[in-house]
């Protein structure tokens, strides 16, 4: 119990010496006086300052986001109108394609058309040159049959000057024809 006491006096006795201590350097209305204007200005300095910061950093944070949002939104038409734009110019290039696609085969068919009228016409002009082939042939061949009646007659009337036997009228027939230059 002894021990019990000694430490509390101890104590009191360590507190008896701190406190004068720390009277000589902390002035209590002194110190009340500064904490009471530390809350003072605090709710000024918070109502003048720090209201106006914070409402001026909630709208630039506010602000920034409508940026990175109108942005976001900005990027997002214009990968649209890319996208749609590569569309057109791919429907574009495929109507292309097809046009000129469709030019090809006209003038495949333009050019098998006039091929196939050159070949009827050149088949046309080969009927058209037989027929007049064979028209001037029969026109020779009469030609030429007026020419040997006429030759027949002309040897027939020398023949029956003459008037000499068959076999004689053959060799002179012949002869005349030979003459003549019809074989």
């Amino acid at each position: 119990m002894q021990c019990c006491k000694r430490e509390t006096v101890s104590c009191s006795k360590e507190r008896e010496v701190l406190l004068p201590v720390i009277s000589e350097f902390i002035h209590i209305p002194t110190f009340i006086y500064t904490a009471l204007n530390l809350v003072i200005l605090y709710l000024i300095l918070k109502r003048l300052l720090f209201k106006p910061m914070w409402e001026f950093m909630e709208n630039r944070k506010n602000a920034i986001k409508e940026s990175m949002e109108k942005a976001e939104k900005e990027k997002s038409d214009a990968l649209e109108l890319k996208n749609k734009y590569e569309s057109e110019l791919n429907e574009a290039c495929a109507k292309a394609q097809k046009i000129i696609k469709e030019a090809e085969e006209r003038a495949r068919q333009e050019y098998e058309r006039i091929i196939r009228d050159a070949k009827d016409e050149a088949e046309a002009l080969k009927i058209k040159a037989k027929e007049d082939i064979e028209r001037e042939k029969n026109e020779a061949l009469k030609e030429i049959r007026n020419e040997v009646v006429s030759l027949a007659l002309e040897a027939a009337s020398k023949v029956l000057e003459a008037n000499m036997d068959t076999e004689e009228n053959r060799k002179l027939v012949n002869k005349f024809i030979d003459e003549q230059g019809v074989a």
